[in-house]
């Protein structure tokens, strides 16, 4: 649950919290507290899952299988429960805490962000207790039950933000580590972590370590493929229709860090809304998807839990859940394309149709993708799915701009790699500013389309149809390896070609700014490999071939 600065800093939380809870409210009405409101398809359900209302979760399966997932509290619940067998279907509960922990006294705090584990021999119930602005010595509680439907019986603070020199000390994750429990945290300003005592109910003093920058919070870890894998949400939350939250992802081969994102950005650095690289984000349909969970499912498959903010049927927070994946370089791929999906195959079904690279969980290795030819730590692979398999052109085959006669008539092309065969391609659909550009195999949206237009003074601007967004070398940088990305239209040389035609029939693409060609990082033909710029050697992968959509 962000914890946000700013206007409504002052705003008191219980406001806040009864808006984003009339959605439980209205559950009851719609029957909640009995079958939720899933698809009941036996091969594939539709989002959201509901509980509507449900925001900020966290899950846990007990070991009867049973999943069970906690929230936020609303005006009916302090930090509602729901079950399920499925991870899809699911049943309300009722709440964990009988009633507010009495370590505050201030009417408009609030208990949000729950984190639950079982530790110990107990199920452990991590909660942010503040309110709204977050400048009151918020703090991190913990409330314990030998049954994970509870109730939880009330531990009190394991600590709070005076005591450790720090601010919104809120959005708790309960990590145990080579057997040391640690707690990590933090929103809007950093993320960090620190080393708890043994029974998990207090800090131990002198150990916090940080682990991503302002305009962040959320944190979830998890431990796959040889890497910790820190998921945070950023962008503004509790906004309805209009809140622009998406989840960004860094790994580590250490828990305490550094950790990096695929263009090899240390994640401490990064201290603006959408600055990192987005592995879900929202659409028309769901707005404001963020502060996940993740969980395995019997066949060993990962999932993401979370809420979005609104969608096109209801402004209220709503519970999805979407597969996470993982690409030829062990990036983490969200519900194919990096956007929540409508539709998916159900939980241990055995088929999940859409393909993301041979990565599988297998051994750990070097951050970022194949492309270390003199990066400045760009070059690491943007890696997701390679956007969606909905609709799209098939491509057909080539125009008058796959000839290599040249020059390039203005219009929509599929731009193919010529060593690899890969078609260019924006990672996971995305349509920000920043989102990384890359290579994948053909999936037929229109993320791996682009619209060309020449300038007049013999150069072209080339503009993703999906996102609108312009393809450039990112910030302008002239070096050898520097990133390609899409960003919107600065005007900048760095945002304009020249196509050239070859004596082979392709083309390779100049930059106007740097005079340095396009290419696939370090030759490479896999799924998710990087798009950088590097000066012309004539190899293939340096070359382009344009058809016709």
């Amino acid at each position: 649950m962000g914890d946000e600065p700013g206007p409504d800093a002052n705003l008191g939380r219980r406001s806040v919290l009864k808006s984003l809870g009339a959605g439980t409210l209205a559950a009851g009405a719609l029957g909640l507290s009995g079958a939720a409101t899933a698809d009941q398809s036996p091969d594939h359900y539709h989002n959201p899952v509901g509980p509507v209302g449900f925001g900020d979760v966290t899950a846990v399966q007990a070991d009867d299988g049973t999943y069970y997932v906690y929230g936020t509290e609303t005006p009916n619940d302090v930090v509602p429960i729901a079950t399920s067998e499925d991870l899809v279907n699911w049943s309300y509960v009722g709440a964990a805490l009988q009633s507010q922990p009495d370590w505050r006294n201030d009417p408009d705090a609030g208990v949000w962000a729950p984190d639950v584990t079982y530790y110990d021999g107990q199920y452990h119930l991590y909660y942010s207790y503040s309110t709204w602005g977050s400048q009151d010595n918020p703090g991190i509680g913990l409330a314990t039950s030998p049954t994970p439907e509870g109730p939880f019986t009330d531990q009190g603070p394991v600590f709070r933000a005076e005591d450790l020199g720090m601010t919104n000390c809120i959005d708790s994750e309960f990590r145990v580590v080579d057997g040391t429990p640690y707690m990590v945290w933090g929103s809007w300003y950093g993320i960090h972590g620190v080393e708890l005592t043994p029974d998990g109910r207090d800090y131990v003093p002198g150990t916090t370590f940080h682990l991503a920058g302002d305009m962040r919070e959320g944190g979830m870890i998890v431990e796959a493929n040889g890497y910790y894998y820190l998921f945070y949400s950023t962008g503004h939350c509790c906004e309805g229709a209009d809140s622009t939250y998406a989840v960004e992802v860094g790994r580590s081969e250490s828990f305490t860090g550094p950790y990096y994102n695929q263009n090899g950005t240390d994640l401490r650095e990064l201290n603006e809304h959408h600055s990192g690289v987005s592995v879900l984000a929202g659409t028309d349909q769901f707005v404001g998807p963020g502060h996940n969970t993740a969980i395995q499912d019997d066949a060993g498959d990962w999932w993401l839990l979370y809420h979005v903010e609104a969608t096109t049927d209801l402004e209220e927070r709503q519970l999805m859940v979407d597969r996470i994946q993982w690409d030829a370089n062990d990036w983490p791929v969200v519900a194919c394309d990096g956007t929540p999906s409508s539709q998916s195959p159900m939980p241990a079904s055995g088929d999940y149709p859409c393909s993301v690279g041979s990565g599988s969980g297998g051994t750990g290795g070097s951050s970022g993708s194949g492309g270390g030819s003199g990066s400045d730590g760009d070059s690491g692979s943007d890696d997701g799915s390679g956007g969606g398999g909905d609709s799209g052109s098939d491509g057909g085959g080539g125009s008058d701009g796959s000839t290599g006669d040249g020059p390039i008539e203005a219009g929509t092309y599929r731009i193919t790699n010529g060593n690899s065969g890969k078609l260019l391609e924006v990672a996971f659909a995305g349509t920000a500013d920043g989102d990384n550009v890359r290579q994948y195999g053909d999936t037929g949206h229109a993320c791996q389309q682009w619209e060309v237009t020449e300038n007049g003074d013999g150069t072209y601007t080339v503009v993703n149809a999906h996102s609108g967004k312009l393809l450039e070398v990112a910030n302008a940088d002239t070096s050898d390896g520097a990133n390609v990305r899409q960003y919107a239209d600065t005007g900048h040389a760095c945002q304009r070609w020249s196509i050239e035609a070859t004596a082979d029939g392709q083309y390779r693409f100049v930059n106007a700014h740097s005079g340095q060609v396009a290419e696939v990082a370090s030759a490479g033909t896999a799924d998710g490999d990087d798009v950088q710029q590097w000066p012309d050697n004539g190899g293939d992968h340096q070359r382009w071939t344009l058809l016709s959509v």
